[in-house]
């Protein structure tokens, strides 16, 4: 369904684009010969990506969109602003665009609303029904369970039924309880329930008994029995990362609505990954120069900095990076205990006497600038084009931090690491060991290119501001 959707709503973008464009140009002109078509192309090429690269990053093209009406109402909003603030930007910064632009402000600021009103209609109202009329009374309707946690059961089910496609596609069934904290305990009796109930999908209502532990052994086991799942849990807010369309004000969603592992082809992952560090390279050069120059001319040591890493099926690798820190011999045994203590439950910024914080009499003047925007990981590109790493994924570890990593934490070492990934744009250095980790091990469940695609484009704002580095 979420395919078929996801189609419906690109299409109507193309549609919505090129009406709200001509419909502009007729107001304001009275015909269409205005504009030579490189400047229609042009201008309806530069709506449709803008709008398709925020829609893919704000999930916009899901089904889950039409649970929050309100949310998608702000999102939509604040995405057309930002894509026409951005397309008044590029065409001031290059008048001589004639031939590539439409220059008329009017015709832009009209656009603008045109395409606001049109998109609203379709995605609030059209699609949605469209989907009821074509899928309402199907005889394959399949049933949903929603199990677990007494006080919000009926929440949720009521959340489900009220969307418009959901209801049309989903027969919500609720099975009100308390759920074991065992996982092996919890899933057999969840998958027990939904083969009693003719259930295809599971949604589980977790409460505060069920630690990361429970969650993440949980979702292991239904992912392992191919069965596609919504979890809900008081904490899965606490690691900024979560779904919010499905989410209530105080309790937290992750969806895994396909079956079983949705890992990327190696094959077009590898490709992709030569294709964007080749062009990042390239199109990073001036930074890269600069910062090397910078990093080798106020203070003395080598330009790069090189550490032992652990990669893939646990393989050790070179891990590159700007140096940032005074040349010398690290404290070794110091990180080893400031590991320690964070593997048990400190957060990284807990209090002021953590290792990283301890250290900053060593950092050089330049390596505090390209440690707050991360621009002392942009070497890591090099060890994406040798296959040692990927451009999303978990990030690597020091060696000895391995003895740290028990049970569903070490699936993480089962995929290859990566320059940004959930926890680097979500949570970075601010949460704890097990939540920090947890947000890798959903990586691992849930990997796809539009995940992937998400997550590139939302490090670069991380970047630019400097977000929890350290």
């Amino acid at each position: 369904m979420n395919g078929r959707y996801y189609a419906a709503a690109v299409i109507a973008d193309v549609v919505t684009v090129t009406a709200a464009l001509l419909l502009a140009v007729l107001i304001r002109f009275g015909s269409l010969s205005g504009f030579q078509a490189t400047e229609y192309l042009g201008t309806g090429a530069f709506f449709f990506l803008g709008y398709y690269v925020t829609s893919v990053t704000e999930n916009l093209y899901s089904v889950r969109t039409t649970l929050n009406r309100p949310m998608l109402l702000y999102r939509t909003l604040r995405m057309t602003f930002m894509v026409t603030g951005s397309f008044m930007l590029i065409a001031f910064l290059f008048k001589g665009a004639r031939l590539v632009f439409i220059d008329s402000r009017f015709v832009i600021v009209f656009n603008m609303f045109a395409w606001l009103f049109l998109t609203l209609l379709v995605k609030l109202l059209i699609l949605p029904w469209l989907f009821k009329v074509l899928y309402s009374g199907k005889r394959d309707l399949s049933n949903l369970l929603v199990v677990g946690n007494p006080s919000r059961n009926s929440s949720i089910a009521s959340l489900l039924r009220n969307s418009i496609v959901y209801s049309s596609q989903k027969a919500v069934l609720q099975w009100p309880c308390i759920l074991p904290t065992d996982p092996e305990e919890l899933t057999s009796a969840v998958c027990d329930k939904m083969k009693e109930k003719k259930c295809q999908t599971a949604v589980i209502l977790f409460d505060n008994r069920h630690d990361f532990n429970c969650i993440a052994e949980s979702c292991i086991r239904l992912n392992d029995a191919l069965v596609p799942f919504i979890i809900y849990s008081p904490g899965i807010f606490s690691l900024g990362y979560f779904d919010p369309w499905f989410s209530l004000n105080d309790y937290g969603a992750l969806t895994f609505l396909k079956k079983g592992k949705q890992s990327v082809v190696p094959s077009v992952q590898r490709i992709t990954d030569i294709l964007i560090a080749s062009a990042g390279i390239m199109l990073l050069m001036p930074l890269l120069l600069a910062t090397a120059i910078a990093v080798k001319l106020t203070s003395r040591g080598p330009v790069l900095f090189k550490q032992l890493r652990v990669g893939e099926n646990n393989t050790t690798f070179e891990f590159l990076k700007f140096r940032s820190m005074k040349d010398g011999k690290g404290n070794t045994e110091a990180h080893r205990e400031y590991f320690k203590r964070y593997a048990n439950g400190k957060s990284a910024e807990e209090n002021g006497d953590t290792f990283k914080l301890d250290q900053t009499s060593r950092i050089t003047t330049v390596g505090r600038v390209i440690r707050k925007t991360s621009i002392d990981e942009l070497p890591q590109l090099l060890n994406v084009l040798r296959g040692e790493m990927t451009i999303v994924g978990p990030r690597p570890c020091i060696p000895y931090e391995l003895e740290h990593y028990r049970g569903w934490q070490r699936r993480r070492f089962n995929i290859r690491p990566g320059l940004t990934g959930i926890w680097q744009v979500y949570g970075r250095s601010r949460l704890p060991f097990d939540e920090a980790q947890f947000l890798d091990f959903l990586y691992t469940i849930d990997a796809s290119h539009s995940l992937d695609f998400r997550l590139i484009v939302k490090t670069i704002p991380v970047m630019l501001f400097g977000k929890g580095g350290l």
